[in-house]
């Protein structure tokens, strides 16, 4: 279907952003990487966790305004070795501490061959891709995982007991974007239903359910006591893949980092793990992205099955999206850019025009 939302310039977007941030505590710098990888998010078309967030998510403005997220934090290291930091986030704003994060993972892996990081006392931390992509960058294989507070049933279960967990892992590719896989480890991460909501739109079969167990398809089912499902949504499809991976996310995240678990951690907090490896610890870099993209071209060669016009590795998709979006601009619904002028009425933070209006 055509896309008859207003566009909105990337750069325009992340000016608009990073001021605003400013205007509510945090330095320039700081605020400018918040920015940076929100607006990232909404170029990959990953709506869910792009700065519809900025207005209303307690990981951001809301946030700030409360005190919930702190605008300068020292980030305290509790323990280290070559390879590895525990560190504290004080509360600081998850994408700015979660990418200082990652960036010293990756120092710790071009030093030793492998760097690992854990944060407590994290918040929100956006879409986890960012940060495995920003190893693969540099050439290196990258992970990354958060875990959130409760919003999902296990296996079988009907009550709340892991967070949408999302798992990232990138790795490099000759030539061309690389392989990108960011996943909830629920049916689908709980920004989907937040759109569905402000599009009019139900959920499909297998997302959610209501206080007593139920199917649902309200995109407010969270709000009133309903659950995601994990991903594979049954036990007869497999949904202990999914619990089970939600699982190892905690563990990483939160047991290991000292943050918690889901079920005993206090909002707002979150715990996150990032890992960074380098490749010629095991093979010839250039051999192994020569093989990534040899892998690539078999996979983009398989036949489609019908109504599917082809079929595509993780991060194609994005890729796709943020060629499209940084020639024609980003799509923003109705809702939300109503959400980001009244906001920059407050600020006095000018909100830009759409791709196309008059000056």
């Amino acid at each position: 279907m055509p896309d008859s939302r207003d566009r909105f310039e990337a750069a325009a977007l992340r000016v608009h952003t990073a001021s605003t941030l400013e205007y509510f505590g945090m330095p320039a710098a700081d605020a400018a990487i918040a920015a940076e990888v929100l607006v990232d998010a909404d170029l990959k078309g990953i709506e869910s966790h792009g700065i519809a967030h900025l207005t209303w998510h307690g990981g951001y403005v809301p946030g700030l305004r409360d005190g919930r997220v702190n605008p300068t934090p020292t980030v305290r290291v509790l323990r280290e070795t070559p390879a590895t930091l525990a560190l504290d986030g004080d509360g600081g704003m998850g994408v700015v501490v979660a990418v200082d994060a990652m960036d010293r993972c990756i120092a710790r892996a071009e030093a030793t061959g492998i760097g690992m990081v854990t944060i407590r006392n994290g918040r929100h931390f956006g879409a986890a891709g960012y940060y495995a992509e920003r190893a693969a960058a540099r050439g290196l294989i990258g992970m990354a995982s958060c875990n959130t507070p409760v919003l999902a049933v296990p296996a079988g279960g009907a009550e709340r007991a892991f967070g949408t967990n999302p798992l990232a892992f990138a790795a490099p590719i000759e030539g061309r974007e690389p392989f990108s896989l960011d996943m909830a480890t629920t049916a689908v991460a709980g920004g989907k239903l937040e759109i569905a909501g402000r599009q009019g739109k139900r959920l499909p079969a297998g997302w959610a359910v209501d206080a007593e167990g139920r199917s649902s398809d309200d995109p407010s089912a969270l709000g009133q006591g309903g659950a995601l499902l994990p991903l594979g949504s049954s036990l007869e499809t497999s949904s202990y893949k999914g619990y089970g991976l939600g699982l190892v996310s905690d563990i990483l995240s939160g047991v290991l980092s000292g943050a918690g678990f889901g079920m005993v951690m206090p909002r707002p907090h979150m715990g996150q793990w990032f890992a960074a490896w380098r490749i010629d610890a095991f093979r010839d870099p250039a051999e192994f992205q020569a093989e990534m993209a040899e892998l690539a071209d078999r996979i983009h060669a398989i036949a489609p099955a019908p109504g599917v016009d082809r079929v595509r590795i993780p991060g194609d998709k994005e890729a796709e999206a943020r060629a499209d979006r940084e020639a024609h601009g980003i799509p923003l619904d109705k809702a939300v850019v109503d959400q980001l002028r009244e906001l920059a009425a407050e600020t006095g933070v000018s909100f830009p025009d759409p791709v196309g209006s008059p000056a």
